[in-house]
């Protein structure tokens, strides 16, 4: 095991590319930040191709951006779902209070925000959202997100692979990185959630 390098890994990702075209695809229906961080790598690295990996991404983050949308228009009829829904609903209330009024800008910014994405497209679906203002939303937003997340995958694989060809310290690296990336995140959605008390906050106190 200590004898292991990267290039043994590549070599073995290589082999099984495929199969991790088929993972990063559902990864990226359901959520798949990690998973489009080590993709980046991977590519980084020569174990993936980079246009593969790019339109399997893309691919899989529009049908399931779809899949979320047709949900909301679903779950809304069922009654058992009731809770769910409500849910849903105060998230998007919370986060993006102007949802109703500028939904394009709300669809957008919430690819962006721990925690909210889902249940605002789920919203989208529910409040039957034009599918052409959603779609262009998505696009967009799908764009910025796959690029923004697959560069950090690069950094961290450049990084991590001038540090070390050890497959065991490597993998600590890469670890660490993607962690702190994921609290960065978290951090940024907390700092917005804390404006976005503040602002529902003076909306409902409004200064006379």
């Amino acid at each position: 095991m200590e004898n292991l390098t990267i290039e043994h890994i590549i070599s073995f990702i290589e082999v099984h590319r495929y199969t991790g075209y088929f993972i990063l695809f559902f990864a990226m229906v359901f959520e798949g930040e990690v998973f489009l961080i080590l993709a980046g790598m991977l590519a980084q690295l020569g174990a993936f191709d980079i246009g593969d990996v790019m339109w399997v991404s893309f691919t899989g983050v529009l049908l399931g951006d779809g899949l979320w949308y047709y949900l909301g228009s679903e779950l809304k009829k069922r009654s058992f779902a009731q809770r769910f829904v409500a849910q849903a609903e105060k998230s998007v209330k919370f986060f993006l209070p102007r949802f109703h009024e500028k939904p394009f800008k709300s669809i957008f910014l919430s690819k962006f925000i721990y925690g909210a994405n889902h249940a605002t497209l789920i919203v989208s679906g529910m409040l039957k959202v034009p599918f052409a203002i959603f779609a262009k939303a998505e696009l967009l937003a799908s764009v910025v997100w796959v690029g923004v997340f697959l560069s950090a995958g690069h950094f961290f694989g450049l990084a991590a692979i001038w540090v070390t060809h050890k497959a065991t310290r490597f993998a600590l690296i890469v670890a660490l990185f993607v962690i702190a990336f994921i609290l960065f995140q978290k951090t940024l959605a907390y700092y917005y959630e804390r404006r976005a008390l503040e602002s529902n906050k003076k909306d409902r106190n409004p200064q006379r």
